[in-house]
Formats: structure tokens, sequence, C-alpha cells
């Protein structure tokens, strides 16, 4: 009876080995599949990533000028905002 279990144990395993080469020669093969998609997804997230990072810049610049600029700035600056 063990090696009834052992031979069904070895069946699966190669089983879900060829399988997985299997899926991943199609992915490979297939130019328009979801390897590509994910791709492209990837990069409009790192495009987005890169706007938010140049705007946090901007921001920071900003917020650094307000800091060191002297008091009687800081207040024009908030009255010509009024």
């Amino acid at each position: 009876m063990d090696k009834f279990f052992i031979a069904l144990a070895i069946v699966v395993v190669m089983w879900v080995i060829g399988d997985s080469i299997v899926r991943i020669i199609r992915a490979s093969k297939s130019p328009g599949g979801k390897v590509k998609e994910r791709i492209d997804e990837l990069e409009s997230d790192l495009a987005d990533m890169e706007q938010d990072l140049m705007d946090a810049r901007k921001r920071i610049e900003v917020l650094e000028k307000i800091v060191t600029d002297g008091r009687e700035d800081l207040r024009r600056q908030i009255d010509d905002l009024g």
C-alpha cells in the first residue's frame, strides 16, 4: 500500500512540474500574453511614480523657500495670496 501512495505522489509531482513548464513556454511564446500586459502596467505605474516624485520635489522646494525666507517676506507672500 505504501508503494501505491509513493507512486501516486510521484505522478502528481511530475504532472505539476510538466504543467508549469508548459505554462511558462506558452507565456514566453505568446507576443501579447499576460507577461507583456504586466510589463506595460508596471511601466505605467513607474511613470506615475516618477511624476509624483517630481511633484513632491517641487513642494519641498517651496517649503524650503518658505522656511529660509525672512519673516517679512513670508507675511508679504501670505498677504499676496489673499
